[in-house]
This record gives C-alpha cells, structure tokens and sequence, in this order.
C-alpha cells in the first residue's frame, strides 16, 4: 500500500512508520521542519514540510494514496489548549476534506480511550459502554471521532477509529510524565493509587495501527489495550523496582494536576477496565506485551541505555 501519514515522527507515529515500512508498504510521512523530514527518511519513508493545518499540503500528501493515518493530534493535557484544538480541529478537517472524493482503502483515525466512556468506578467496559466525555478535551476528541464517523456515513470514508488509553515506552508523554519523574526521584502517585489505569505499548499499539491501515474495517472503532488492567499504586511499585527507584510517595491530586494538568490526572483517575476482545476477534490483533509486567521492563531498558 501507499500509504500518508502525520504525526509520522511523533512517539506513535515513528512506531508506525517503522512497521509499515518493515511490512513492505510504501510511506509517506508529513514532517513539521527538515530536520524531522530527515528522521522520516531515515526511518526509509519520503516525507513532505509542512503544517498538517495547510490543505495544499494534506492533498499532497493524500495525493495516490490507498490509505491514511492521521495521527498528528494533541496529547491529552496540553497546556496550550487554544493551539492544540486548532491543530486538532482544522487539521483534521483538512485531511478529511483532502480525502474527499478519494479511491481510499482505509483511513484510520488516532483518538483515545480516556474519559470518554460512562462507566461505574472499576467497571469492565468496551467499544458498546455508553460514550459520555466530561473534560472539554475529551468532549472534544469526542466530537472529532463524530466527524469523522460522519464523513463515514455521509461519503464514504473509509474509516477507523482506534482508542489507546496510556501508551507507554521510552519516549512520549509516558517519558516525560512517568520515566524522567521515576528516575529524578520526583514521582509521585496521585491520591491513594487505588484506581484501575489501562496501559499498551507503543509498539503494539502502532501494530493496531498498522493492522487497521491493511484489513480496513471500515466504520468500526476499537480500543487499544492490553489484557491487564493495574491500580496505579502497583504500577507506579512496579516501575520504580524497575528502575531500581524507592517506592513512590503519595501526591494529592491536586498537586499533580500542577504537572500533568488538570484534565489529565481527572481521567486517569476516573478508575475503569478495559476489554480488547472486539480488536482481538476483528483485527487479529494479538499483544506482544499483554501485560505491563511484560513490556515495561524492555522500555525502561531503552530509555536508560546510553546514547550512542
């Protein structure tokens, strides 16, 4: 396949490109500046310059493309809210309106699994649980996947959404909020941890990916996620014997949404299970870490090895 990209050179994004490529399809990833341009080709993609908010460059690069990833979206608890929802509001409409009136096999649309179910505190949901987002943020991811979903309907996009919750490894979010904190010392867990998380790897979730760019089912929307959930306060223990760190301490929630934000720490703590059965059964998506147990260790490896 040809297959378009953005956010190809985010922590996702790379993942992805990484593996299409492996797989043998023909990528093209959409780079802010020349620099990220060049880690694009590094990684055996063309790349195109430019902001994912400019329309001529997003029919360039959806120009004889058989499918598209779009994955250059904000990250939950942005600071800069009011540039993040632009970002995520016009470049995704850019791109759908790119992909109009295009022979696509399969676009696949990055959304999240955070706070956008209704759910009872560690309550077992999946892709039929009640969608009922409470952050703005979320709200507003919400209604992008409603756009999107609409575009579906209405004209035919092939589309899929995919729903990770926390995507962990060497680099990202879960570096900066989870790795760099553990080993600084400075992690803290907020309240007393008691609450369920849902985690995936980075590459099995860029496997997702992959998997729904080449089987193009069409309409659906699935979560992302590995077979066990884990309360916080035994991930964080966890972690930090991993990393051969003391146990964490305690924060009050309020405290930590000074680092995370505030939206952020609201829906990790909102305490919920997810099932992978759907994605499992659709996709023949299997983990290759079904468990943190499994995958953590091999990503604190990566981020403490010396560079070079």
């Amino acid at each position: 396949m040809r297959v378009f990209v953005t956010g190809g050179t985010g922590f996702i994004g790379s993942a992805l490109v990484r593996q299409l490529v492996s797989a043998g399809h023909n990528v093209t990833g959409l780079a802010r500046t020349p620099e990220k341009a060049r880690r694009l080709e590094g990684m055996g993609a063309s790349a195109i310059v430019g902001d994912v908010r400019t329309p001529a460059v997003l029919r360039e690069g959806v120009n004889d493309a058989d499918g598209v990833a779009h994955l250059a979206l904000p990250r939950a608890g942005e600071k800069d809210h009011e540039t993040a929802s632009d970002v995520a509001k016009r470049g995704t409409q850019g791109v759908l309106d790119a992909c109009r009136g295009r022979s696509l096999r399969s676009f696949v649309f990055a959304s999240g699994a955070l706070g956008i179910y209704r759910h009872a505190p560690g309550e077992w949901i999946d892709e039929m649980s009640p969608e009922a987002p409470t952050a703005p943020p979320m709200h507003e991811r919400w209604m992008l996947d409603n756009v999107v979903r609409a575009a579906h309907r209405e004209w035919g996009l092939p589309a899929t959404i995919l729903r990770p919750p926390i995507v962990y490894g060497p680099a990202g979010a879960f570096r900066e909020f989870f790795l760099d904190l553990m080993r600084r010392g400075f992690f803290r867990v907020p309240g007393d941890g008691s609450y369920y998380v849902n985690f995936v790897s980075v590459e099995d979730c860029a496997a997702a990916y992959r998997l729904a760019l080449e089987r193009a089912p069409a309409g659906e929307t699935f979560l992302v996620v590995d077979d066990e959930p884990v309360t916080m306060r035994a991930f964080a223990d966890f972690l930090a014997a991993e990393m051969g760190r003391r146990r964490p301490g305690k924060i009050p929630p309020f405290l930590a949404k000074l680092v995370a934000g505030r939206e952020a720490v609201d829906v990790m703590m909102e305490s919920v299970r997810l099932r992978n059965r759907k994605i499992k059964e659709r996709l023949g998506w299997a983990p290759k870490y079904p468990s943190y147990r499994d995958g953590i260790p091999e990503a604190v490896r990566a981020y403490l090895r010396p560079a070079g």
